[in-house]
């Protein structure tokens, strides 16, 4: 068996144990907070930087309600029975590796909690693209996920 020297005091060291990660080999930026307000419809431009022509990849992307519990706190769960929402793509170019991401004026209006003036509501956040591939060719990503925050708009009330 190999053993790895520590490279000053020349010691041999022992391996990991299996239940003990030290290194994650696929790696991303974490989760993301994406903040809008009641009403509000916006468009996020996204660019995959692993592929460079998405003709044949499936993009999909959906918010699922939170556990809102009225005091703009974030949910840990999401709402029993609550909605999932399918966000729009917009890709009009699919040789390239861009698309936008629409969030929709509509986002909320059926969900559960209704943001205050002081207590946001919250969904859950996920984009996955799947390359197209068949049976063990096909890759599927899941790059970004996090929280959409919605705050409370006067023109909503």
């Amino acid at each position: 068996m190999a053993r790895i020297k520590h490279p000053t005091s020349g010691r041999s060291l022992g391996r990991s144990r299996i239940d003990s990660p030290s290194r994650d080999t696929i790696t991303d930026d974490g989760t993301t907070l994406v903040s809008v307000v009641d009403g509000e419809q916006i468009q996020i431009e996204i660019t995959v930087g692993w592929i460079t022509d998405l003709s044949s990849a499936t993009i999909i992307a959906k918010v699922v309600e939170g556990a809102n519990d009225g005091t703009g706190a974030v949910p840990t769960t999401a709402q029993p029975a609550g909605q999932v929402i399918t966000l729009p793509i917009i890709d009009s170019v699919t040789t390239d590796n861009k698309f936008k991401l629409v969030i929709p004026e509509t986002l909320i209006d059926s969900w559960a909690q209704q943001p205050t003036v002081d207590k946001p509501v919250y969904g859950f956040l996920g984009l996955e693209i799947d390359d197209g591939g068949a049976g063990n060719a096909k890759q599927v990503w899941k790059p970004l996920r996090g929280l959409v925050e919605v705050l409370y708009s006067p023109s909503e009330a």
